[in-house]
């Protein structure tokens, strides 16, 4: 589950990880009156889970009677396919250095990574890319953590000694604490800003917590303010759903193969659609929801469905995909890669519902026999 800015910087805050002074405001009026209170000069930042906010227009500097209409200007407004229905109205701050301090769970290993780089402000991978030497990575066991020294020797490779090394080491720490408590399996602030008086604080906050672990956590019903009706749909079929920007569909019954067949998808040149894992649990009634589910997307023109069944037989997750098919006016190229326990009889299901089978063990194939048909 991904939370809000200002609800991200709660948890950090409740940590003893410092932020800007704001509040949330809903209307235009209150926008005001929580910038008036700040002081002469505020940001308004609108509330939307998806990055790109700034070139949008949906973070703007304020000032006196102008706080007001340009308050109203952003709320209602669509960033990424989300409206706008709540804005954080911070105190402007400008910060002597951006630092970018993250960290992320592997799933593959369960372990912790802690990502840090002296040149925040911008994304990571842009760092990451242009200059590897100044990110950082420290690997975590996500049961135990590190003591101070290590945690201060791994910030120290960005260049800091004396009280600011002791400032960013504390962060780290507290963010790490925060992972552990609260079930994160992202982290990020960027940037962390060092203030001209020596104080660091959290300019931004991304946050996802585990959805497996909500009823655990028990967070407040803000806390589950879902801005897409597709992935709050998807957490009701009970696959993990993540909408992207392009127009090829991706359905896969694991993690790993769904990212396999979107990197594939990426380095042909075409963007995926959708991130979408099924799991083991492959049935009839699944493959049908979520093939239903990926096709609302109206970007959606194709799909690739990308199989490996072990006990539960697949042919099933192939009639739920032509039954949906057979229901569609208008329905998109679809092409599937499927092995496992009754792949034979899972391609005839395929083939006589209009799917194009591959019957290849690489996803290659079916990438390639995807690309075929669409262009």
């Amino acid at each position: 589950m991904k939370l809000l800015e200002y609800q991200g910087k709660k948890l950090f805050a409740d940590s003893g990880i410092a932020v800007p002074a704001g509040e949330t405001a809903d209307t235009p009026g209150q926008a005001a009156r929580i910038a008036g209170e700040i002081g002469p000069e505020a940001v308004l930042k609108a509330q939307v889970p998806v990055g790109g906010r700034g070139k949008a227009g949906g973070i703007k500097i304020v000032s006196g009677s102008a706080v007001t209409a340009e308050a109203a200007s952003i709320l209602g407004m669509q960033i990424k396919d989300h409206r706008v229905e709540k804005l954080l109205v911070e105190e402007k701050l400008s910060a002597e250095q951006e630092i970018y301090l993250g960290l992320i769970v592997d799933t593959d290993t369960g372990s912790i990574v802690v990502l840090f780089s002296p040149k925040g402000g911008v994304d990571i991978e842009e760092v990451a890319e242009k200059e590897p030497d100044q990110v950082f990575r420290l690997i975590v066991d996500p049961f135990i953590i590190p003591p101070r020294y290590r945690l201060r020797r791994f910030i120290r490779q960005g260049g800091y000694r004396g009280k600011l090394l002791e400032e960013l080491t504390s962060v780290a720490e507290k963010l790490l604490k925060l992972a552990l408590k609260s079930d994160l399996l992202v982290a990020e602030i960027n940037p962390l800003m060092v203030l001209a008086d020596g104080r660091v604080l959290a300019g931004d906050s991304k946050v996802e917590i585990d959805d497996n672990a909500l009823f655990r956590q028990q967070f407040e019903k803000r806390f589950w303010e879902e801005q897409d009706p597709l992935e709050q749909e998807a957490r009701e079929i009970g696959v993990t759903y993540v909408k992207l920007d392009g127009s090829i569909g991706v359905i896969a019954s694991g993690a790993g193969l769904a990212m396999t067949t979107m990197d594939l998808l990426k380095e042909a040149g075409h963007e995926p659609a959708n991130f979408l894992e099924t799991g083991g649990g492959i049935t009839e009634e699944l493959l049908y929801k979520a093939f239903r589910l990926v096709c609302k997307n109206e970007k959606v023109n194709s799909v690739i469905i990308n199989l490996y069944g072990g006990v539960n037989p697949i042919e099933k997750g192939a009639r739920g995909v032509v039954r949906a098919l057979s229901e569609m006016d208008n329905p998109p190229v679809v092409v599937a890669k499927a092995l496992g326990n009754k792949q034979e009889e899972c391609w005839d299901v395929f083939r006589e519902g209009g799917v194009s089978v591959v019957t290849a063990v690489e996803t290659e194939a079916a990438v390639r026999e995807l690309l075929k048909r669409i262009s």
